[in-house]
């Protein structure tokens, strides 16, 4: 992405926006999400989408969603403790469905609202970091190019 022709901004803001994306619990349209985020913002859509796989790919994807569950849980003021998730699942049956759809859709609001928590603390970080990172390192390969062209020309002369 360092080399892209976007400008700095543009690149930060995708990745950034992804990863805001990415602590969302709707994995399966996060990709969707992003691109019609940074379509309409106008932002890097190749840097959103490798921002929504930063935190949720496979091998972390717990760990991100139950830390944002655990945020969420803070500000929905829920007693959602383990018991109460594995008996969500242990113990369905027709008879309490309504008990499962309530605390389904519960975990979901506590997942939603500590992605979005997670995504506004995040957001101006991933951005300022990326934007010097690429703004350092475009500058090192313009000098290295430079360099380049100057040994050459004295080479020749």
């Amino acid at each position: 992405m360092v080399r892209k022709e976007d400008p700095p901004e543009r690149i930060a803001h995708g990745l950034a926006m992804g990863i805001f994306v990415g602590f969302l619990p709707i994995i399966p349209l996060q990709t969707v999400t992003v691109l019609v985020l940074c379509t309409f913002f106008k932002t890097n859509k190749l840097a959103g989408i490798v921002g929504t796989n930063i935190f949720t790919n496979p091998l972390n994807a717990l760990a991100t969603f139950y830390g944002v569950h655990f945020l969420g849980r803070i500000f929905i003021l829920h007693d959602f403790t383990y018991e109460v998730f594995k008996n969500l699942f242990v113990k369905i049956s027709v008879h309490n469905i309504a008990v499962f759809g309530k605390d389904l859709l519960t975990l979901f609001y506590m997942v939603t609202i500590g992605g979005i928590i997670m995504g506004i603390i995040t957001y101006p970080i991933v951005y300022f970091l990326t934007y010097k990172y690429i703004v350092r390192k475009r500058n090192k390969i313009k000098h290295q190019r430079k360099l380049k062209f100057l040994q050459k020309n004295e080479l020749t002369d």
